[in-house]
């Protein structure tokens, strides 16, 4: 795969949002409750007939307008590597309509019937056809899919953060402490530092690095290009290849005593893109490193690598549960802000969907928060006392991956699939049969995930429980997992623990239990789809690759915070309040905002507006009668 099938992918998975940021908020505010019966056709089609007009306006503007025709852009290059995509069935503009459909067409063979049977019921009521409602309802998670692969492939080919070395940091024994490899961290790289030490870092790339282009900034205080305090030097590599180079931060005052800090890394290397255009350098991912000084007083496990609130950071989703101490009734909570695209139609089919079980169906009632034509959404609750909310979650352990690497011997013949269950309709399969979060969380590893996800459940009896995700590849094995991590109470002063008590629990979009999501030891050879050079291209884990990593972190952190400081007093309107706050609002890909609480069977939304949360909330009781 070349750069330019890269960017173009990565281009793709990103066109909504490009398409969001042009379109002017509404005034008004769009919101259904739907109540659905009878048998899973019949529910499809009283739904498709009653949101008839949100269903095809939903389908036009976020596929027909945005989608599709960037997709179709593709096909020469995606043509050039996979030799089926030349043929005559995916000419004439029938391009990106048709991979869409086959990967839908394999999620589709995991499927029950029941739910196979309603997309039917929407199709026939909405007027759309089975292929595009099936589309609608499998498009984001094999696109988020697609994008993991793309991204870590756009930045496979940027510069990277070898080794760093602090500078005047002795050992015991008064020497100078060596550099150290580099990996991404959740906690800090080093504690306890002399506050006279000087950053040294060892930055490569093959094409070498641009020393204009290297961009430090500690804290709040920027070392743009070309500032005095900061040194380069190119490096020569193991081979003589001048392809690293040293950078050197000298502060120009003593960093501050018993603080932490921060350092944010950004590089580009000698080359420059011209795809997409305008030409640009081609940068790495941005990187922080995060350090305590002297007097501080913890260990760097016990520091967390939070970043820098500068508001350069858009938030990802997060989401939080409480009970117990953490609650003023000490009743549990579930609460989630969701964002992922908008394209200026997503707020305008906005739907509580709840479904009423038929006499002797062996179901329980059920609600999700969702959109016009999809038959599940990304939170929900049944009237068993179980509530539920998902934020994705990238990884290279994907289902666009697993069913990939066993054709990479046929490129001729290769296709590009993704056979597993999108997180909704699982999370719909526990809403139907689970009583509690335990349960919840026992379902899932019997399926067959498309994409990763973190899944946050909480029950009406105070059980709170956070599933990490991914596709579990034969490629990636990870036997202790069956592609689900359960994570509760984690009883650790480490700082990237996702709770501080056992009666709380937080997501954003990162990993903190599934760390080795993939096997970082595999290598893709070069003849392979997957090999933009004639290198080996690593598959790494989650926190090496991920473009959310980092601001997943930082809003990971400081809703851990925010939720220390109101412990004991958090109840609905509080948690609504909060979900409305900047640090937690993505202000063009705001999808939804939900509140709920299992025990009474109560969900409070916010949705409707762009974003979600300027809109007001609205309460819905499940368990009450359909009007």
């Amino acid at each position: 795969m070349n750069c330019h099938m890269q960017m173009r992918l990565w281009c793709l998975a990103l066109c909504c949002v490009v398409v969001s940021a042009c379109v002017d908020e509404p005034v008004a505010v769009y919101r259904e409750v739907v109540h659905l019966k009878g048998a899973p056709y019949e529910r499809g089609l009283d739904h498709g007939k009653r949101l008839r007009p949100r269903i095809r306006a939903f389908y036009t503007q976020l596929l027909d307008t945005a989608l599709l025709p960037n997709l179709n852009r593709e096909q020469p290059a995606i043509a050039g590597f996979l030799k089926r995509y030349a043929g005559p069935s995916y000419a004439d503009g029938q391009f990106s309509y048709r991979v869409l459909l086959e990967m839908a067409q394999s999620v589709e063979t995991q499927l029950p019937d029941r739910y196979i049977d309603e997309m039917r019921g929407i199709a026939d009521g909405s007027g759309l056809t089975y292929e595009q409602v099936l589309i609608l309802n499998t498009f984001p998670d094999t696109v988020l899919a697609v994008r993991s692969v793309a991204a870590t492939l756009r930045l496979s080919r940027g510069p990277r953060i070898k080794s760093w070395q602090l500078l005047g940091w002795l050992n015991d024994q008064g020497a100078q402490r060596p550099a150290q490899t580099y990996s991404p961290s959740f906690t800090a790289l080093a504690a306890e530092v002399p506050t006279d030490v000087r950053i040294r870092l060892v930055l490569t790339d093959p094409e070498g690095i641009s020393a204009d282009t290297v961009r430090l900034q500690l804290d709040t205080r920027v070392f743009p290009p070309g500032d005095p305090a900061v040194t380069t030097k190119a490096l020569p590599n193991a081979d003589g290849n001048m392809t690293d180079m040293e950078v050197i931060l000298t502060p120009p005052e003593p960093m501050p005593a018993a603080t932490v800090l921060s350092l944010i890394v950004q590089s580009a290397d000698t080359t420059i893109a011209d795809d997409p255009l305008p030409a640009h350098p081609r940068f790495g991912r941005e990187e922080t490193l995060t350090l305590s000084t002297l007097g501080y007083g913890l260990s760097a496990e016990e520091v967390a690598n939070v970043g820098v609130d500068d508001g350069r950071t858009r938030p990802p989703p997060v989401a939080f549960a409480l009970k117990g101490s953490a609650t003023k009734d000490g009743a549990p909570l579930l609460a989630q802000h969701f964002a992922l695209l908008d394209a200026g139609a997503a707020h305008e089919a906005t739907t509580v969907f709840i479904h009423h079980p038929t006499p002797g169906e062996d179901t329980r009632k059920h609600a999700y928060v969702s959109w016009a034509g999809l038959t599940w959404g990304f939170s929900g609750m049944n009237t068993s006392g179980l509530a539920w909310a998902c934020n994705f979650s990238d990884t290279l352990d994907t289902a666009i991956l697993k069913d990939l690497i066993p054709q990479l011997s046929k490129l001729d013949e290769a296709q590009l699939t993704a056979t597993g269950w999108p997180i909704g309709l699982a999370m719909r399969e526990v809403s139907r049969s689970a009583k509690g979060a335990q349960q919840g969380v026992e379902i899932l590893p019997n399926m067959q995930h498309v994409n990763g996800w973190n899944c946050l459940l909480a029950d009406a009896d105070g059980q709170l429980r956070l599933a990490e995700i991914d596709a579990d590849a034969e490629a990636f094995p990870n036997p202790l997992s069956q592609g689900v991590t359960v994570v509760q109470w984690q009883g650790s002063a480490v700082a990237s623990a996702a709770s501080d008590t056992e009666d709380d629990l937080r997501a954003a979009v990162h990993y903190v239990s599934n760390t080795q999501d993939v096997d970082s030891a595999l290598p893709i050879l070069a003849e392979s789809l997957l090999a933009p050079t004639g290198a080996i291209v690593r598959v790494d884990v989650q926190r090496e690759v991920s473009t959310y990593f980092f601001k997943s972190l930082l809003a990971f952190h400081k809703l851990g915070k925010v939720l220390a400081q109101g412990r004991g007093s958090w109840d609905v309107a509080m948690a609504q309040q909060v979900l409305g706050r900047p640090a937690f609002v993505d202000p063009s890909d705001s999808m939804n905002a939900v509140v709920m609480e299992p025990s009474k069977g109560l969900l409070h939304n916010a949705m409707g507006k762009v974003p979600a949360t300027d809109a007001s909330w609205q309460t819905v009781d499940i368990n009450a009668e359909a009007p």
